[in-house]
């Protein structure tokens, strides 16, 4: 099926067109969709419980010295968790994952044995985990930029990346 661009005809919900800026959110919305990029589920440790988020907007930031970034929206539920200094860890999704990528998707996931019960979050069945600890945080729009410090790098194997394009979660293949 051919995508249609984003046009002037785009109504609200009550039947009204759409206010430019609306239409220029909803034109950015679908380009963002063209960008595939990898999935990840981001988590912090609060005493016994474990909170966790699926995040694609994720980069390796610097090797020297390491560092990673994460924007995470304002509404998410890890984020008043991820002060400075704090210690949370980015797990790097494999294709076979995709469960889970939408299991932390979900604003308020119930699903916690995921996770040891102590240490780092870290997920064993993940590609690899990053721990991190958080070093700057910046609010841009509707979400904060994390820069986390790399303190620690798990590497599980080599199977294939989960990846996020046209909001579908999808392989290499």
């Amino acid at each position: 099926m051919k995508r249609q661009p984003i046009s002037a005809h785009i109504r609200t919900r009550a039947g009204q067109p759409a206010s430019p800026e609306a239409r220029l959110q909803e034109a950015a919305r679908d380009a963002f969709a063209c960008w595939a990029s990898g999935v990840t589920v981001i988590a912090v440790r609060d005493g016994p419980h474990v909170l966790a988020i699926t995040a694609t907007a994720f980069m390796p930031l610097s090797l020297e010295p390491p560092l990673i970034l994460a924007c995470i929206g304002l509404n998410a539920t890890v984020l008043p968790f991820l002060g400075i200094g704090r210690r949370f860890t980015v797990n790097l999704l494999a294709e076979e994952q995709r469960r889970l990528a939408s299991l932390f998707a979900d604003p308020a996931p119930l699903e916690r044995s995921a996770f040891p019960a102590e240490g780092d979050p870290v997920l064993a069945d993940a590609l690899a985990s990053l721990g991190c600890v958080v070093r700057r945080t910046h609010r841009e729009g509707d979400h904060d930029l994390v820069v986390g410090s790399i303190e620690q790098v798990e590497l599980h194997d080599e199977r294939e990346p989960l990846l996020y394009f046209a909001r579908q979660y999808r392989g290499l293949r």
